[in-house]
């Protein structure tokens, strides 16, 4: 059976695969000055609607956090963030290693929310120099439950943060399966027009490795990091010699093919197949018996299940569990299922027969 662990368990998509390969000789100058780097990053630029946005491939997720959050901040600031945020459970310190504390909300299910950025933001700054002062605000879309951000959601959180003169990044790893996911109203020429600055993920979507950070120099805060970004990247040891395999990716994810329209590329399309498949497994799930753990449209999805159910599902595809409260009052833990760039319907099929027999 197809393992739904996670959405970077294969290799690259085949038109990215194909890419690398085809340019694979070819000689380039190295950390990132290279032609497929400078057409990927206007590419980018343009899917995006600002050309003079900032534009940097980094290896992975935790890596752009770093730089973008230690570009953004000073030493004395950090970023309000939901207390379900990747840093602040899944990064092992790495921010607080750039000397930049954590600011967690109360607000569940990693959904950033102003009113409780509003609460934060309350008791850092009234201890004047004896807290920490938030800088910025993080959050990623999709969340680390798979909720996809709306554009009313997006645009209150932008609103709060420009009102305390705060930064807005928002943490892309999965921004591909958000903005093609049913339903979103939250377009990427939006998202760039108000952020200061957030990451297309790469890794999770159907490339071996990479995160493009872009940052749109609105502001002062985003032109300070443009500046800071070479220099915390090469410091940090992320500066990669072949920073050319990061731009072949990104150009061929990003290339629609001739006659067709910019989400027929395929960084778009893979994802919303990602997305169809995952929809499909969860209604399946619940026809099988399985009760939803949250209603979303991303290629995460999660339900209750015993135990033993639990570990039959780790066992047959990867599934991981998490434990959380359950409303009901039994002994249920929750399952998490990903689908990916390479997952099929046919491999839905077999997890949801699967599933009828426990």
């Amino acid at each position: 059976m197809r393992q739904f662990r996670n959405d970077y368990s294969e290799g690259a998509a085949p038109e990215i695969l194909d890419a690398l390969v085809r340019t694979n000789a070819q000689q380039t100058p190295g950390y990132g000055e290279d032609e497929f780097c400078a057409a990927a990053a206007d590419l980018i630029r343009a899917i995006c609607g600002q050309p003079d946005a900032f534009v940097k491939f980094i290896p992975g997720g935790t890596a752009a956090n770093i730089l973008a959050i230690s570009a953004l901040t000073d030493e004395f600031e950090g970023p309000v963030l939901a207390a379900d945020a990747h840093p602040t459970i899944h990064e092992t310190g790495a921010i607080e290693g750039t000397g930049r504390r954590l600011l967690a909300t109360r607000d569940p299910f990693g959904i950033l929310t102003p009113q409780e950025a509003e609460r934060v933001w309350r008791d850092m700054t009234s201890g004047g120099c004896h807290t920490t002062r938030p800088g910025m605000i993080y959050f990623s879309n999709t969340t680390e439950f798979g909720h996809a951000y709306t554009q009313a959601e997006f645009d209150a959180l932008c609103d709060w943060a420009q009102s305390h003169d705060l930064a807005v990044y928002v943490d892309g790893a999965r921004m591909a399966s958000a903005l093609t996911s049913p339903g979103c109203d939250l377009t990427l020429e939006h998202l760039a027009a108000r952020a200061d600055a957030f990451t297309l993920g790469g890794t999770k979507a159907g490339m071996l490795f990479g995160e493009a950070l872009v940052v749109n120099p609105r502001s002062d805060r985003a032109k300070r990091a443009i500046d800071r970004i070479p220099y915390l990247t090469k410091r940090a040891g992320l500066l990669n010699a072949k920073g050319r395999l990061m731009g072949v990716q990104y150009q061929a994810a990003f290339t629609a093919p001739a006659g067709g329209g910019t989400m027929d590329a395929p960084y778009w399309r893979y994802a919303a197949q990602s997305n169809a498949c995952a929809a499909a497994l969860a209604s399946g799930l619940q026809n099988a018996g399985f009760e939803l753990y949250l209603d979303v449209t991303g290629n995460q999805q999660f339900v209750w299940a015993t135990r033993e159910q639990a570990a039959r599902f780790a066992e047959a595809c990867g599934a991981e569990t998490m434990v959380a409260e359950d409303p009901t009052g039994a002994d249920r833990v929750v399952v998490r299922f990903v689908t990916s760039w390479a997952t099929c319907m046919d491999d839905c099929e077999e997890l949801i027969e699967f599933a009828r027999t426990l």
